[in-house]
């Protein structure tokens, strides 16, 4: 299987650590390290995916032209001037995995390419929704209003 793993949160730790610190050293979540390992064990492909590596700073192309152009505007302006840090950044996720994980991942994200195609996505971020486990009633619970649930 391909897994496309998330880094911050999902491999490293990231509650209680300000964005702009990229010199305290970075700590595995716990069992991270040793998951890692097992799935390459398995045979599994791992590709490393971070925002940490969006510097192509893509935009939903399907988005109203004119909420595109707003958005890409305000994410340049961002960008520009946080460009330094970034870069900081996505170096710091890189000697990370290139030191603390050597070989375990089969590629890691340029943020070029857009997001890759897996099997299993591993993001702190996600939801699953699914028979056995979250449903879209359950995310109205959680961040909306409680809708009329139906059966499938």
């Amino acid at each position: 299987m391909i897994f496309c793993i998330d880094f911050d949160s999902t491999v490293v730790v990231q509650e209680g650590r300000d964005y702009e610190d990229v010199t305290t050293p970075l700590e595995f979540m716990p069992n991270a390290w040793a998951a890692l390992h097992s799935l390459k064990a398995a045979g599994h492909v791992l590709l490393l995916y971070s925002a940490r590596a969006n510097r192509a700073l893509r935009i939903d192309p399907n988005l109203d032209p004119l909420v595109r152009a707003g958005v890409k505007k305000v994410n340049m302006e961002w960008w520009e001037a946080n460009k330094a840090l970034n870069q900081a950044r996505f170096d710091q996720m890189m000697d990370f995995a290139m030191t603390e994980l050597p070989g375990i991942f089969d590629a890691i994200d340029d943020g070029e390419q857009g997001k890759p195609s897996a099997d299993v996505y591993l993001d702190d971020k996600a939801l699953r929704l699914g028979p056995t486990s979250q449903t879209w009633a359950s995310v109205a619970d959680m961040y909306g209003e409680p809708i009329k649930r139906r059966s499938a």
